[in-house]
């Protein structure tokens, strides 16, 4: 998703005043249950890895892990940052677009911290 400060992929600050955020890009918002369950903190650092159709796999580490009211079991962060977990194969074949809404993930503990 963007941020307030963006416009498509031209980011002009890291802040975000919709959702309270400020000089953090490389974050995932999670469900607090969510979180809990796997032994995540507020503010901790994850690591996410994302499954392509293909079953080819993607990752970032070191990802802050922020609290927000999103349903269980989905999680949300920015683009550009986090369009690496999209595979290049996965698209609409309707519209052939990208299909950034819809990425299996898993998110765990940074392994730097475990």
């Amino acid at each position: 998703m963007r941020s307030h400060d963006q416009w498509n992929t031209t980011i002009y600050s890291d802040n975000d005043r919709y959702r309270g955020i400020k000089n953090l890009r490389t974050l995932i918002f999670l469900d607090s249950d969510d979180m809990r369950e796997r032994g995540i903190n507020e503010f901790d650092d994850v690591d996410i890895t994302s499954t392509a159709r293909d079953g080819s796999t993607r990752h970032l580490q070191r990802y802050t892990a922020i609290p927000y009211d999103i349903p269980r079991g989905c999680a949300a962060g920015y683009t550009p940052e986090m369009n690496v977990l999209c595979a290049l194969g996965d698209h609409s074949s309707q519209s052939d677009q990208p299909l950034m809404k819809h990425v299996t993930i898993t998110v765990e503990p940074s392994a730097a911290h475990r």
